[in-house]
């Protein structure tokens, strides 16, 4: 469709705003505790997401006869997603979007009708079983194998690591190895593997933070319909690919994220005292906090001028890699800082207080930090990626 207009524009986020304010769970979103806590927070959250898709406010962008807004403009979804951020309120899980975007772009029609209609209404969470022990962000390693048995069917046998919200996905989007005698990203496809298949089992991992994030998933003589085939046999490495492509400016575009830091970061320094002054007022402090200001401004400009660029149809290669390398390292490096500033001066302030939540958000933000340089594929990976395909330097 045509660019909105200004008002238009305004008159949606507006009506974002209202409906967020109306339908979001009662509590706030915190960095590295995103998983439900128990189940009257999980059948908050899926309510939420459900929500959110029956008012077209995200999945706007799908077919229409998907679900999707024939009238859907980029500029609508990043709307929505700033107004989540800075609702504080949880936002949608990024490996369903992954899993809705493989679907959409490569999966059969029957896959298409089967599971996007359980993905809007929320009855469908999903992870991705890409990361293995031995592999890492390097998952053109992975070992995990599928065997074409006689009949048609597939043997899945592997283990998979590091797997965000396993412990109460539904489906999974597997990366297995199908030829034994392959290396690296040939003789890879993908699978559905709906988690409550005998076979699977997951095992919880607590992070740092006190929280159950990511899994361990044991894959064990798992038995697969022939349909659970995403696209062709050997075809697993080009869709990963795109699918990573998406999640990963994703992750840059949660560049609200770094505002919401510097926000906390500047309550921190004004209520703190140093020497009986404020914080704000010591002049390294300013300095730093004026430097990390700038970095995440840096950050954003980026995410905004990806957005026309892709909007005028003139995206080049890297841009997912650069959005989600800029967001990530920025976000540790100011997160970092605030649980350092933190961590000067003790205050006697209640939790509840505007200076305890600044204080607790960013040291929770600084011990997720660490987690988003990492997922989606690690800084290194992405360097080495815009080595490669954007400044075309030699590998060897």
């Amino acid at each position: 469709m045509s660019r909105p207009t200004a008002q238009q524009l305004d008159e949606f986020r507006a009506h974002v705003r209202a409906f967020i304010a109306e339908h979001a769970p009662p509590f706030e979103a915190r960095e590295g505790h995103r998983a439900p806590v128990d189940a009257v927070q999980e059948k908050q959250l899926r309510t939420w997401f459900a929500a959110l898709f029956e008012a077209k406010l995200i999945g706007a962008d799908w077919p229409v006869e998907y679900g999707g807004r024939a009238d859907h403009h980029p500029l609508y979804d990043r709307i929505v997603s700033e107004e989540i951020l800075r609702a504080r309120a949880p936002r949608p899980v990024d490996q369903v979007n992954l899993a809705a975007h493989v679907l959409l772009h490569f999966g059969s029609e029957q896959q298409k009708r089967t599971y996007l209609p359980a993905i809007r209404r929320s009855e469908h969470v999903w992870c991705q079983l890409l990361s293995e022990p031995d592999a890492g962000s390097d998952i053109a390693a992975v070992r995990s194998r599928a065997q074409r048995l006689p009949d048609g069917t597939w043997r899945v046998d592997g283990q998979k690591t590091w797997i965000t919200d396993g412990h109460w996905a539904d489906m999974g989007l597997a990366l297995l190895r199908t030829d034994p005698s392959s290396a690296r990203h040939h003789g890879l496809s993908v699978f559905i593997v709906p988690l409550s298949t005998p076979g699977v089992e997951v095992r919880p991992i607590r992070t740092i933070g006190d929280a159950v994030e990511v899994n361990e998933v044991f894959l064990t003589d798992v038995r697969l319909p022939a349909d659970n085939l995403i696209g062709e046999v050997g075809q697993g490495w080009s869709i990963i690919m795109a699918g990573l492509d998406f999640e990963r400016f994703g992750i840059g575009g949660n560049v609200i994220l770094l505002e919401l830091l510097i926000d906390d970061l500047l309550t921190l320094a004004r209520r703190l005292r140093v020497d009986g002054r404020p914080a704000i007022e010591v002049a390294d402090v300013r300095q730093r906090i004026a430097e990390l200001a700038v970095e995440v401004e840096v950050a954003k400009a980026f995410i905004d001028d990806h957005v026309e660029r892709m909007i005028a149809g003139d995206e080049q290669v890297g841009d997912s890699s650069i959005a989600k390398l800029s967001f990530a390292e920025t976000y540790h490096t100011v997160a970092a800082y605030g649980a350092e500033l933190a961590s000067w001066v003790s205050s006697a302030e209640p939790p509840d207080s505007p200076l305890g939540q600044a204080k607790q958000r960013l040291r929770e933000c600084w011990l997720w930090s660490r987690a988003y340089t990492i997922s989606g594929g690690s800084s290194e990976m992405m360097r080495n990626i815009l080595a490669k395909r954007r400044l075309q330097l030699p590998t060897k």
